[in-house]
């Protein structure tokens, strides 16, 4: 139940620990992954609104380019001159070697075209184009960018003409859609990006390169004219206007929304004609974004795992301490019960001898003078004096033997008070033999005696150093089992008493030497050995300022040595 009680311990800490580690992670990852693509949007948000920016610039520069382009002509020949075909293909040759016009026209101000150059000869020469929107604008303005249209050649085109001063005849280039277009190319971001231009009414003016063919009603929500910066906010379409940002960069008339994971800026070029849309998909941009991510959420989960295999170490390590000091204090309440135990039975043992010795006493004492009485009787008048003579002996003999057996008794009791004397180790070890003799002789094992005869002796706790003794000579009678001999000699060696207990059973196993006298470590059946005998022997020999050792004799069995001081109070040692 411990065990499980421990488990269940370790468990909870463990949870608790998960628990403190994973909440606080896990808020963490979120956070810093939330803020990392807050951070990265919005990186690509100042990169796309730069973009469209430089992007107008560049459309501007190309029309104003060839607006300035035709007004130079314009300004250098006159119309007697570009009238004729032959001057006007000369003069296309030496403009357009880069290819960025597809043709021009020179007509005057009746619309009536007077020259033309240009692969559509078949179908433009002599049209009037005195009633088209274009060239009214021109008349009016001087010079006009058209969006794109069909026009008399039937095909998408859009151009750029200007007039001279005195308005009498119109110059007008139509431009290479492929090489403006191309100029859009390099705004688009990532894979999935796009950009194009619209005009006023949202009609595409270069081609979409999704194959967006017109605005969709959200698009349209784009076209609204902004001048300088313009903040949107449509969160419940999924649109978001971020322009404010835009102004921390200084685009004027730069928009900026957001719409799902698409980022969209729109620019009004060429005067509020056109709007230039470019689109960024936010996933196309966000692959550092990803790559960072995850290495922070890796990093962070391998910390945290890290933490909580050191923190189950060191839980584990607590509560293997906590459970060890646990038991060894179980185990000593255990003892403290015994000896309170040895002590009640002690204290009864004395009761009972000391009860019993006033009775015997009494039982020797009336023996003894029957015994006195009996040779003053008449011999003639007593038939059986010497049987009555004998029974006397064998009373005095069996109460001696009773009286024996109290004062062992009584030898044993005096445990509790442990107050030391002067002792004589022979008597303590004969005593000690006495309680296990008789069955030691049931068993057929003969306990030897070589007792030193002169023998000092010392002061010390006899009923203790009795106890160890019976430990020894117990556990050499267990040892043995049947039919062995134990040999108990005692000697003097310097300042110090021996006593050994050799036996001659089979001896102790080597790697059970080191551990012989740990608590509970016993080599006897279960049930038969608490392992606190030799434990206990061991401590009370220390306490009494003495040595115990355990080896294996070269004969064959094990010895156990005791080596006690020779303290003598008198003499001060």
């Amino acid at each position: 139940m411990e065990i499980s009680h421990y488990k269940k311990v370790w468990w909870r800490l463990i949870s608790v620990f998960c628990f403190l580690t994973i909440v606080p992670v896990t808020i963490l990852i979120l956070v810093t992954t939330s803020s990392l693509r807050d951070a990265a949007i919005e990186k690509i948000e100042v990169s796309i609104g730069r973009l469209i920016e430089h992007k107008k610039d560049v459309v501007a520069l190309f029309l104003k380019e060839k607006e300035d382009l035709l007004t130079m002509i314009v300004g250098m020949y006159p119309v007697s001159f570009l009238g004729q075909q032959e001057n006007l293909d000369k003069l296309f040759i030496a403009i357009n070697k880069a290819g960025g016009i597809v043709d021009l026209h020179v007509i005057n101000s009746s619309g009536k075209q007077m020259a033309y150059v240009g692969p559509y000869a078949e179908s433009l020469v002599g049209k009037n184009y005195y009633d088209t929107q274009w060239f009214q604008d021109v008349l009016i303005g001087g010079s006009h960018v058209s969006d794109v249209f069909l026009g008399f050649r039937n095909v998408p085109h859009f151009v750029v003409a200007v007039s001279d001063p005195l308005k009498t005849y119109v110059l007008r280039a139509t431009i290479n859609s492929d090489q403006f277009n191309k100029l859009l190319l390099s705004s688009q971001m990532g894979p999935h990006g796009e950009s194009f231009i619209v005009n006023k009414e949202g009609v595409l003016q270069t081609p979409s390169r999704s194959g967006q063919t017109e605005l969709t009603s959200e698009d349209r929500l784009l076209l609204e004219h902004h001048e300088g910066t313009k903040t949107i906010n449509r969160e419940g379409s999924g649109v978001v206007d971020t322009a404010d940002k835009a102004s921390t960069t200084n685009l004027e008339a730069v928009a900026i929304t957001k719409r799902s994971e698409t980022i969209i800026a729109t620019r009004w070029v060429k005067d509020g004609q056109w709007c230039l849309i470019v689109k960024a998909l936010v996933d196309d941009s966000l692959g550092p974004y990803y790559r960072l991510s995850k290495s922070i959420i890796i990093g962070i989960i391998s910390t945290s795992a890290i933490f909580l295999l050191i923190a189950g170490i060191l839980i584990s390590y607590f509560l293997q301490r906590i459970e060890k000091e646990d038991r060894k204090r179980s185990e000593l309440g255990l003892q403290l019960v015994q000896m309170e135990k040895m002590a009640t039975v002690g204290r009864l043992a004395a009761g009972i001898a000391h009860e019993i010795n006033n009775p015997l006493q009494m039982i020797t004492s009336q023996a003894g003078w029957i015994g006195e009485l009996l040779p003053e009787e008449d011999p003639d008048k007593i038939k059986n004096l010497g049987e009555y003579q004998k029974s006397i002996e064998q009373i005095k003999q069996h109460v001696r033997r009773a009286g024996a057996i109290t004062h062992r008794l009584l030898g044993f009791s005096r445990k509790i008070s442990a107050e030391k004397e002067n002792v004589q180790i022979n008597h303590l070890i004969e005593e000690a033999i006495s309680f296990v003799e008789r069955d030691a002789g049931y068993n057929n094992i003969v306990i030897v005696r070589k007792f030193a005869e002169d023998l000092p002796g010392t002061t010390t706790d006899g009923p203790q150093l009795q106890q160890v003794f019976l430990n020894l000579i117990n556990n050499a009678i267990d040892e043995l089992d049947q039919d062995g001999v134990l040999q108990i000699s005692t000697s003097v060696d310097g300042n110090n008493l021996v006593a050994e207990f050799a036996d001659s059973g089979h001896g102790i196993k080597p790697e059970n030497l080191k551990r012989i006298f740990d608590p509970f470590f016993t080599t006897k059946d279960p049930g038969k050995g608490t392992g606190l005998g030799l434990y206990i022997s061991y401590d009370i020999v220390k306490k009494l300022g003495g040595t115990i050792s355990a080896a294996n004799r070269t004969s064959g069995g094990a010895v156990f040595t005791v080596v006690l001081p020779i303290v003598n109070l008198g003499s001060g040692q």
